[in-house]
């Protein structure tokens, strides 16, 4: 059963935050086109990824069924769902705090090579998660990320567009989904920051 989406959304928008909101929303456009990286879920061998290309579309990723309210938080650059009265737990302190664009992810679709399934909302800290391996990654909570709601399939390897943001990208520590398009790598639940591997994530928004 998929989440609730917030009628307050819009409201809760502000120009203050952290970082930059201006820098956030507004990262140069089109730097996806040549990429080729390795998968976020290969097999796993030992624990590590076996990794393999993905081939590059040079059209951005095509709307489709999605839900909203899915936001940055700039306190640990992960991805997180802004649809509860509660903001979740943020591995930074606290609950997460929402900036940026309103993400609309596509959910219950086919995979295809240039978007990947067996991302999930965790009931505990809100977070979005990769559930393709026997562990579930690391919650701010304690242990492992608990899987609900709506199997997401996440675009990867297409050009970044003014409605799809580039640099979603996979922690190997965590297995959430965060932001890579500053210097610093956010703060993981598993201690220091964010570790990227695999697709280059181009995420639709409004």
């Amino acid at each position: 059963m998929g989440l609730p989406e917030r009628s307050d959304e819009s409201s809760r928008q502000s120009d203050g935050e952290r970082p930059g909101r201006r820098l956030f929303l507004s990262r140069a456009l089109g730097t996806t086109a040549g990429l080729v990286v390795v998968a976020a879920a290969g097999a796993v061998t030992g624990g590590v990824t076996s990794a393999y290309a993905a081939p590059v579309s040079g059209q951005g990723p095509t709307r489709q069924q999605g839900q909203r309210n899915w936001r940055f938080c700039n306190k640990c650059f992960g991805m997180f769902y802004y649809g509860y009265p509660q903001n979740g737990v943020c591995p930074a302190g606290g609950a997460h705090y929402m900036a940026g664009y309103d993400f609309d992810i596509p959910y219950n679709v086919g995979e295809t090579p240039n978007a990947q399934a067996n991302w999930r909302f965790c009931d505990r800290c809100y977070g979005m998660f990769f559930f393709g391996y026997p562990s579930g990654g690391w919650c701010p909570v304690g242990g492992s990320h608990h899987a609900a709601g709506f199997n997401f399939v996440l675009p990867h390897e297409v050009v970044e567009t003014p409605n799809a943001q580039a640099y979603w990208r996979f922690c190997t520590n965590c297995y959430g989904l965060f932001f890579w398009g500053y210097p610093s790598k956010g703060r993981c639940p598993a201690g220091n920051e964010h570790n990227a591997a695999g697709f280059n994530f181009v995420i639709p928004h409004w």
